[in-house]
């Protein structure tokens, strides 16, 4: 079929709405196939990211040092000090390099990751960023990083063989990066944006084929926890490494449930494995039935269970607990069981780490069970470290003591 000019022009037109709608990785179509292609360009393998991780918990240790040291010797320069231009642009970009330097030793460089250092190379270009102050910074960073990975050697806290290994594999990755930045900031990204619209229909059968094959994936029951019926620990971390991802791009709010079961272990104990997997069920139902299409309910390993809830406050979270009590008991109310949960909210301006959120819900969720022990029912806490009690009940040799 042969188009006309106006045709020609309404669908370049609707192609470049499309690309709006888009993240830059998937504009360069940098799918998991072209992101190891890169890697192994680079030498990153499974090893470097084992180095990477293995200095992480020294350098959180040291984050805060590293960056303002970094700023302070930025600042030295009438150049920089013209393009960062005020305060509050100086603490934006404080705060990035606290999160960039934590990605960075996360060990974890995926489709998320290569977006996030995309971006940076745009948002570089933007404001007037020249590639010898970026190589400057980077190289200074560079520096930086190595002192601190050399201190964690002299004081024995890893051997020689080690650092050097860890800045090998930080030269690398900081290389890596680099190349991901300049993919944008020299003009790589407008040439392939250009053919991405010349082979947009291609493209959309090949998102066809990936929409597919992610629906599949999400099926398979490696991801799944049969019993529940929710999804288990592993995928319980990318959906949450996801949303949070989304959450910071939007700066909206996103909300974890952290809770376990009171109770539980003893109904094991003395009504079987077979009821207690009855009860596990129940929740899993209960789960599924109160959340929103976009929340995501996972069962966390034993009776630990977490639900993610995007563009979701405080106040919000403690109703969608009332509801997912209220499920619970008219299901399974005969069962001695009940909720110890943690309620961790983040965003819209600040975002911790993965592990920080969920670290977070747990030791919420010990204070809930520390109440639950001295009064039997359903507890919620959240970041105000206030304990509340959502529905009392008691245990039945308590309720056939208080009889007699």
């Amino acid at each position: 079929m042969i188009l006309n000019a106006d045709e020609t022009i309404l669908k370049h037109q609707e192609q470049k709405m499309h690309l709006a709608e888009l993240t830059l990785s998937e504009q360069l179509k940098m799918t998991e196939r072209r992101i190891e292609e890169r890697k192994r360009l680079f030498g990153i393998n499974d090893e470097d990211q084992r180095n990477m991780l293995s200095a992480k918990p020294f350098i959180d240790e040291n984050l805060e040092l590293i960056v303002e040291r970094l700023y302070k010797q930025q600042l030295e320069f009438s150049e920089i000090q013209l393009v960062i231009g005020d305060a509050d642009t100086l603490s934006r970009l404080k705060n990035s390099m606290r999160n960039y330097i934590q990605e960075l030793f996360s060990g974890t460089y995926d489709a998320i990751y290569i977006n996030t250092r995309l971006r940076v190379g745009k948002v570089h270009k933007r404001i007037g960023v020249s590639p010898s102050l970026y190589m400057q910074a980077v190289n200074r960073l560079i520096i930086l990083l190595n002192e601190i990975i050399e201190a964690q050697c002299k004081d024995g806290s890893c051997s020689r063989i080690e650092a050097e290994a860890r800045k090998i594999s930080l030269s690398k990755l900081l290389m890596f990066d680099v190349h991901l930045v300049f993919e944008t900031y020299t003009g790589a990204l407008v040439a392939a944006v250009e053919v991405a619209q010349m082979d947009l229909e291609q493209y959309a059968q090949d998102l066809e084929i990936t929409i597919a094959k992610r629906t599949q994936e999400l099926k398979d029951l490696s991801r799944m926890d049969g019993l529940t019926g929710l999804l288990n620990q592993r995928a319980f971390f990318d959906h949450l490494r996801s949303d949070l991802s989304i959450a910071k791009r939007r700066e909206e709010s996103i909300t974890l449930l952290y809770f376990d079961l009171n109770g539980f272990k003893k109904i094991n104990d003395t009504q079987g494995h077979r009821t207690g997997d009855l009860v596990l069920a129940h929740v899993g139902e209960s789960l599924l039935a109160t959340m929103r299409e976009i929340d995501t309910c996972c069962r966390y390993g034993g009776d630990e269970f977490c639900v993610i809830l995007p563009s979701c406050q405080i106040e919000q979270a403690q109703e969608v607990c009332r509801r997912l009590v209220q499920r619970f008991e008219d299901k399974a109310g005969q069962y001695p069981v009940s909720f110890s949960i943690g309620i961790s909210q983040v965003g819209p301006k600040n975002f911790p780490s993965v592990d920080e959120m969920v670290k977070s819900a747990d030791k919420l969720m010990y204070l809930s069970k520390s109440e639950s022990k001295k009064v039997p029912g359903y507890w919620i806490c959240d970041q105000t470290d206030k304990v509340k009690l959502l529905l009392a009940k008691p245990n039945p040799e308590e309720s056939s003591d208080a009889s007699r």
